[in-house]
This record gives structure tokens, C-alpha cells and sequence, in this order.
């Protein structure tokens, strides 16, 4: 089972390469065979070269030997040019494969990538996918020396075809013999594959982790669970090098066997004439350099097929072909109708259930509950990032279709309460949500945001997920980002959560008195929070269990 398992993971690649490589695989093939048979044209003139240096010829010798000459030189023609377009095959292939694995990623939905681990992610992207392009080298690296073998043993067949058949049966039952040990190369390379992955999260958890580890002194066992891993990585590295050189060794001697027997049957059993033992000898030792690639391409090719795999599983999981819905417009009127909505999550049943209101345009609206109760499934579906298992969700009276989804969250201004950022400049931030913003429009985002104070200048670094500014500095520039859009709603999820009252109700009257009037929605715990609130929405076990409206108040702070 385990040598179908690898032959079928093989196929895969093959049939995945060819379909990559179409026309330019077969100039490579083409190629391939040309550079193959002129180096065996130059080995078949050798024989009447050696003829007319025995016999004397030498107008004859002459031009053999001028004809050789030019062979070797167009040889070395053809070889440049297949080297050229096999590095091409190989690198396209490989950004194939990572531009493949990101429109899977664009396209998934946000409950398939949400309970993905985003370090394994990272180390398909940045590990595996390039694993994918040595993998691929080596497997050109074998085609061109199987060829050149083939060509090679052809010609020793012309010259003596008992001597040829005899050195052929015995190099095929070492290839068959090599089989187990592509099995375990294979093995040892998932199991490298998956410590390297193991390596990746850990670090990333690490480094997410690093405030509070070093705050209490627990970063040792981060380092003594990476230790641990890097060990056992190491040992299967060892492991597949001992094997590599066992079946090396173990291949080496029995095509030195073949050939040693292959010249004793052409001494005494066949009586082979001098010039073409001398050539069938030479043709032996020019065949161990492409049979020594293919052993130990196999070998690695094997090992690293699973990083293959782990890219191709990953699509698989992400499902789809990648992003292919057409956005669709929006009508003017973007009042939302929420009708019987049901949207459980896979882990557990948590959600909303039976969910039946409506958003008219322009209203402050707040919405509360204890922690699960359904708010922030409330806000994904809202926003669009899911979509209703049972039940409907419209605006402006036209059904939310997958297509007007997709156009709807070009439309949102999304805040959340752990502030992302990325480790670059405030300007970098900003222009993230708008690339088109002018200095002046971010400069205004961030004094609505509150962030004026504390920004000294657009190109000052935050630091990796903001570490360099405190909670509250970070939420204001997450708001100002998304003020930045002026989108017509505005979801803010517990964004002023780290931010002190007083200087939370200044900022959320800026937001009720902004000019192009969005629809903001606020999740929020603090009875503060939702005082400037026309209407006060409350959740509970994933429903609703209040509704009100209310006279907020109107007293600028």
C-alpha cells in the first residue's frame, strides 16, 4: 500500500506538471531527447575513430574527427538551451503553485479559514510551495538522465546486443530494488515536513506570546519545546541520509557488478572485437553519471514529494477554484431586513437563531449581551463574512446573493476590538483601507479617531500587531483606518474597549455628527458606550431578547 501511496502521489505531480508545462514541455522534451542523442552520435564516431587510429587513416581520422567536434559543440548548444527552459518550467510552475494556493485562499469562506491554523499557511507559502520547485528540479533532472541512459543503451545494443541485455536486467532489478528505500525517503520527508511545520507555530506562537512570557519568565519552555522539536527534526534528516547513501552505495555496486560481468561475457562468451569493447567500456562508464542522477534524484524527488501533498490538501481544504463570484450592484437604498436568520457554528452550536429585524440608513445602534451570546455572529453576517444557514438577509429590499455580498463588504467600514496592524508606519496603516488617500484626508481620520495626540509624525513605526502603542493608541488607529473608507456602515466591535469614558464619549459623538452619516453599529459591554445610541439591540443565547429605541443624549461632552 505504501508504494501505491507513493506512485500515486507521483502521478498527481507528473499530470499537474504537464498540465503546466503544455507546449513549452514538449520544446523541453524535444530538447531533452536531441541533447541526449547527440551525445550519443559523439560516442557512436568514436568507433571508426578508433578504427582509423589503428589502421593508420589519417585523412580519414581527420575529418572524424572534425565531425566529432562539431557534434560536441552543438551538443553543448542544445544543453544550454534545455537548461534555460527547464529553469523556466520549473520557477513558473512553482509561482503556479503559490498563486494557485492564494486564490484558494481569497476565495475560501471565512468559517474554512478561521479554524485554520495561519502558521501552517505561512509555511505552505513561504516552505513548501518552494520544496514544490525541488521537488520539480530533480524530476527534470531525471527525465534528461533517463533519456540520456535510454540513448546510452541503445547504442550499447547496436554495438552488442547479448553484452547489452545482460548490463540492462541487471540495473533493472536495482531500480526495482531501490523502490522500499523511496519509501522511506518519502516517509522521512512528511515527517521533516511536518516537524518544519511544528517549528513554524511554535515560533509564531512564541512571538505572539513574547509580551506576557517574558513578563512572568515562561519563555524557557517555548525554547525547550523548540529545542525538542529541532531534535527530532534533525534526526530524520540524519535518517534520510543514511538511507540516501545506503541505496547509493548498494546501487553503485551492482552497476559496477553489471559492468565487470558485461566485459568478462564480451571476453570469453562472445568474443567481441577490441574497438567495440573499448567503445561498449566507455558507453559503461558514461552511463554511471546518468544512472548515479537518477538514484539519487528518485531519492530526493521522494522526499520531497510531501511537500506536494501538503500544498494540494490544503486546496482540497480550502475548496473552489479560488475567487470566481461577480460582484453585483447594490440598490441606493441600503436598509437591511434580516429574516428568520439561523447561523450555527460547526464547533459547538454556538450562534443566532431565528434573528428578525431591520436597519434603516443612518442609525447609532448598539449592540449588547454577555460574552456567546451571539453579537459577533450577528456582526459577520452583517458584514458578509457569513452567510445565513436558514433564512434570509436583504437590502434594500433585493436578496443578499453571493455576488451582492461580494460588493456589499466593499461598502463596510469594519473596526474590531483586537486591533490588527502591521509592522510599518502609520501611513502604511492607514493607506491599507484607502490607497488612494491624500495626507490631509489621514490626517483628519486621525484627529476624528482621537489619535492626534499621540501622533508625531505619518512615518512613525507601530511595531509588529502595534506592540510600541498602548491598547487604547492602538484601537483609535484602527478606528481612524476605517473612518478613512467614509463607508456607509460603520461596525465597530468593542473598538473603544480600551479607551477611559470620558474620552469615549468625545470620540463617539464625533462619530454620531459625522457628515456623510453612516450606519454605525457598536458592540459594547459599558452602559457608557451605547449612551449615544438611537437604539439599544440585546442578545442572548444567540438571540434577541430586547429591541428598544431610545433618546440619546444630546449634550456635546
Amino acid at each position: 500500500m505504501k508504494h501505491v501511496a507513493l506512485l500515486f502521489s507521483a502521478r498527481n505531480f507528473l499530470s499537474d506538471f504537464r498540465a503546466f508545462a503544455g507546449r513549452d514541455g514538449a520544446k523541453a522534451v524535444l530538447l531533452i531527447v536531441a541533447g541526449a542523442g547527440l551525445e550519443g552520435l559523439g560516442l557512436a564516431v568514436l568507433v571508426p575513430v578508433l578504427r582509423g587510429m589503428m589502421e593508420g587513416q589519417a585523412e580519414r581520422l581527420l575529418a572524424l574527427l572534425a565531425g566529432f567536434t562539431l557534434l560536441i559543440g552543438l551538443r553543448a548548444l542544445v544543453l544550454w538551451r534545455r537548461d534555460m527552459l527547464l529553469t523556466r518550467l520549473r520557477v513558473g510552475f512553482v509561482e503556479q503553485q503559490r498563486v494557485r494556493l492564494l486564490e484558494r485562499l481569497v476565495g475560501a469562506s471565512w468559517t474554512t479559514l478561521s479554524h485554520m491554523r495561519h502558521a501552517r499557511i505561512t509555511h505552505l507559502l513561504a516552505s513548501d510551495v518552494t520544496l514544490i520547485g525541488t521537488c520539480a528540479h530533480f524530476m527534470l533532472q531525471g527525465a534528461a538522465a533517463f533519456c540520456l541512459l535510454a540513448i546510452q543503451w541503445a547504442l550499447a545494443f547496436m554495438f552488442s546486443p547479448p553484452l547489452a541485455v545482460l548490463s540492462g536486467l541487471l540495473l533493472i532489478g536495482a531500480g526495482a530494488a531501490l523502490l522500499p528505500q523511496l519509501v522511506k525517503s518519502q516517509r522521512l520527508g512528511r515527517e521533516v515536513s511536518e516537524a518544519n511545520l511544528h517549528l513554524a507555530h511554535n515560533s509564531a506562537q512564541f512571538l505572539g506570546g513574547l509580551k506576557l512570557a517574558m513578563s512572568q519568565n515562561l519563555q524557557g519552555r517555548f525554547a525547550e519545546e523548540f529545542n525538542a522539536t529541532l531534535t527530532r527534526l534533525i534526526a530524520r534528516q540524519v535518517d534520510f541520509t543514511r538511507e540516501q547513501s545506503k541505496a547509493q552505495l548498494a546501487f553503485s555496486t551492482i552497476a559496477s557488478l553489471a559492468g565487470a560481468a558485461a566485459i568478462l561475457a564480451g571476453i570469453y562468451l562472445f568474443a567481441v572485437p577490441a574497438p567495440l569493447l573499448i567503445v561498449f567500456v566507455l558507453l559503461l562508464a558514461r552511463m554511471s553519471a546518468p544512472i548515479a542522477q537518477l538514484q539519487q534524484g528518485a531519492h530526493q524527488f521522494a522526499n520531497f514529494l510531501p511537500s506536494y501533498d501538503a500544498v494540494t490538501t490544503l486546496e482540497t481544504e480550502l475548496g473552489g477554484a479560488g475567487a470566481s463570484v461577480t460582484a453585483e450592484d447594490l440598490p441606493a437604498d441600503l436598509s437591511l431586513r434580516f429574516d428568520k436568520v439561523t447561523y450555527r457554528h460547526p464547533d459547538g452550536g454556538r450562534g443566532v437563531f431565528d434573528l428578525d429585524l431591520v436597519l434603516e440608513p443612518g442609525g447609532f445602534i448598539g449592540i449588547t449581551g454577555a460574552s456567546g451570546a451571539g453579537k459577533t455572529s450577528f456582526a459577520d453576517l452583517l458584514v458578509g463574512l457569513l452567510a445565513p444557514q436558514s433564512g434570509s438577509i436583504s437590502v434594500g429590499g433585493l436578496p443578499m446573493t453571493e455576488g451582492r455580498r461580494a460588493r456589499w463588504r466593499s461598502v463596510v467600514a469594519y473596526a474590531p476590538q483586537e486591533a490588527f496592524l502591521f509592522h510599518d508606519s502609520i501611513r502604511a496603516n492607514l493607506l491599507w483601507a484607502d490607497p488612494l488617500a491624500s495626507e490631509e484626508e489621514m490626517i483628519a481620520a486621525l484627529r476624528l479617531a482621537g489619535a492626534e495626540s499621540f501622533i508625531g509624525s505619518l512615518d512613525t513605526i507601530v511595531g509588529e500587531k502595534g506592540a510600541l502603542l498602548s491598547g487604547g493608541e492602538r484601537q483609535r488607529l484602527t478606528l481612524a483606518r476605517a473612518l478613512l473608507r467614509k463607508a456607509p456602515l460603520l461596525m465597530l466591535d468593542e473598538t473603544t474597549s480600551a479607551i477611559d469614558v470620558p474620552t469615549e464619549r468625545i470620540l463617539l459623538y464625533r462619530l454620531a455628527a459625522l457628515p456623510w452619516r453612516p450606519t454605525i453599529l457598536l458592540i459594547a459591554h459599558r452602559a457608557e458606550s451605547l449612551a449615544l445610541c438611537d437604539r439599544i439591540i440585546a442578545f442572548a443565547d444567540g438571540r434577541i431578547v430586547s429591541d428598544r429605541h431610545t433618546t440619546p443624549g444630546s449634550s456635546a461632552p
